[in-house]
């Protein structure tokens, strides 16, 4: 027989020294033994055709010959499938499904009745340098009667955990000096099960029975429910705040906590906070100072986009014009210069697409090219905020003009890919990854206005300041709307609509960053 393969000798010799087990005997056997050796005429070029010689090469020759799909079925192997038509086995089985669910759900409800007063499951972790505000409410003596006694309002999510993971929902209802009476959901939910910008419904925590009332919904008659209504503090002496922020003034939690304060000064309630860490330390000040004509939830106050302060220190900004009865509770053993890995403590997710404590710095950079909703910023694909990208987006032409420009601590490499949801949900993008060299020089709210001004004048047709060639008037008043509130005003749009550079725009809300930066320091709890 005349055969021909196009591999080296060292492949080739691999190839005859390689055992294959034989199904029947147990015993090695090599496909190729018997053959002449297998080598390529000179000069002869392979096709297609020529591949045919080689068949019983095709697949993995480790696999024992005459190996079927019942192999692996195990049990299943030799059950004979009933005929029944399509319809009614689906209802057979979504009526099994049920009743299992059912039963699931009775389980879980009886086990949490016979463990109603288990202590909270925690780890030790060995490395944590901080001590979270919730564990020195419930360790220092200095806090020991600040809520004792006292009915509680605690505003929390999943977050809301020490270091040994123990939720500070169940340090407050598990106490026998503190009456957990109500719970304040904010964005995402006190659970965090809802997505970015769903509305959040008033309904009772199934693990406590503690009422929980929305912070980030409507109520009955439609109207924005950001606030707690008097009827919902009619229960409480104390409202409770602990969410871990991001240090983003784009971010809703402190809009929340701002307006609860407002809530606590207007109902005669004290509030308290216990404090966290800003996961990008307290010393990185990027970003225009917002235009106080333009506060809203995402655009909370007077600060830098990213501003450089703890909870409990924005806290005490801002009840500089509020003046309710603020209690904050600090950490200890945390400083300034450190980013949320050098705290040593566990990152739990404060939102959906913020998976890990380096996303911070990502959506500082592209968050507000999200509200475009043209381009895709990574969300819908497994890295959020750490690409910019679109179907007429030429990746190595973006990338070859923004690492032109040199940004401080920045890197951007051709990137491919299709979102899984969201803003071109399985086509095929091009665009730019986001590599950070250099946390301690990157300016993230400067380079995402190197990014708008780069594809702005690189793509002029795509109108990207005005939401798309495609978009009508609605939408445009929409995004438009939405990217003014996000930027803290109009005037970063109106410069670039008016054609200067990224540069001229930074140029113009730099002294006011730096004022804000130097005036926030009366605030400092942390050297």
């Amino acid at each position: 027989m005349k055969v021909h393969l196009m591999v080296s000798g060292v492949l080739m010799a691999l190839l005859a020294a390689t055992p294959i087990l034989s199904a029947e005997t147990g015993t090695s056997k090599n496909p190729t033994q018997g053959d002449q050796a297998m080598k390529m005429p000179a000069g002869k070029a392979m096709t297609e055709a020529d591949d045919e010689d080689y068949v019983h090469l095709f697949t993995d020759t480790s696999v024992f010959e005459g190996r079927k799909e019942s192999f692996f079925q195990d049990e299943f192997a030799g059950v004979t499938i009933p005929k029944e038509k399509s319809a009614d086995l689906k209802k057979r089985l979504e009526a099994q499904a049920q009743k299992a669910d059912a039963i699931s759900t009775a389980a879980n409800v009886k086990w949490r009745e016979e463990h109603r007063n288990d202590p909270p499951l925690q780890i030790q972790l060995s490395d944590v340098k901080v001590k979270l505000g919730d564990e020195v409410l419930f360790e220092d003596p200095q806090y020991a009667n600040l809520l004792k006694g006292k009915r509680v309002g605690l505003i929390t999510n999943p977050t809301g955990m020490d270091s040994k993971f123990v939720s500070t929902i169940d340090k407050l209802y598990l106490s026998k000096d503190i009456k957990l009476t109500a719970l304040f959901a904010p964005e995402h939910g006190v659970r965090g099960e809802k997505g970015a910008g769903d509305k959040v419904q008033n309904e009772v925590d199934p693990v406590t029975g503690v009422q929980i009332y929305s912070l980030h919904g409507s109520d009955k008659k439609k109207r924005g429910q950001g606030k707690p209504r008097p009827s919902m503090l009619a229960n409480v002496d104390t409202l409770v705040y602990d969410l871990q922020d991001i240090g983003n003034r784009s971010y809703t939690f402190v809009g929340t906590m701002k307006l609860a304060m407002q809530a606590a000064k207007e109902n005669d309630k004290e509030f308290v906070v216990l404090d966290r860490p800003n996961p990008m330390g307290g010393n990185l000040v990027s970003g225009n100072v917002l235009d106080m004509r333009y506060v809203t939830t995402v655009g909370w106050g007077p600060v830098a986009y990213l501003y450089g302060l703890t909870a409990g220190e924005t806290a005490k900004l801002l009840n500089e014009q509020i003046g309710c009865k603020l209690t904050v509770v600090p950490m200890k053993g945390w400083k300034r210069n450190m980013t949320w890995e050098d705290t040593g403590l566990p990152w739990i997710p404060p939102s959906t697409h913020m998976q890990h404590a380096e996303d911070c710095w990502f959506i500082g950079i592209t968050g507000m090219l999200g509200e475009w909703t043209f381009l895709n910023v990574g969300v819908g694909y497994p890295a959020p905020f750490r690409y910019v990208a679109a179907p007429w987006m030429d990746g190595v032409r973006l990338a070859a003009e923004l690492n032109s420009r040199k940004l401080p601590g920045l890197f951007f490499r051709p990137a491919y890919y299709a979102p899984y949801y969201n803003a071109y949900m399985d086509k095929q993008v091009s665009g730019v990854g986001i590599i950070i060299t250099d946390r301690e020089k990157v300016m993230p709210v400067e380079a995402g206005i190197h990014l708008i001004e780069a594809i702005n004048t690189m793509y002029p047709e795509q109108k990207l300041l005005t939401a798309g060639p495609d978009a009508d008037t609605t939408k445009s008043r929409s995004r438009v709307s939405m990217f003014n509130k996000v930027m803290g005003g109009n005037k970063v749009r109106q410069a670039l609509l008016a054609g200067k550079s990224a540069e001229e725009v930074i140029v113009e809300w730099t002294p006011e960053r730096d004022k804000f930066a130097k005036d926030r320091e009366k605030f400092f709890l942390y050297e």
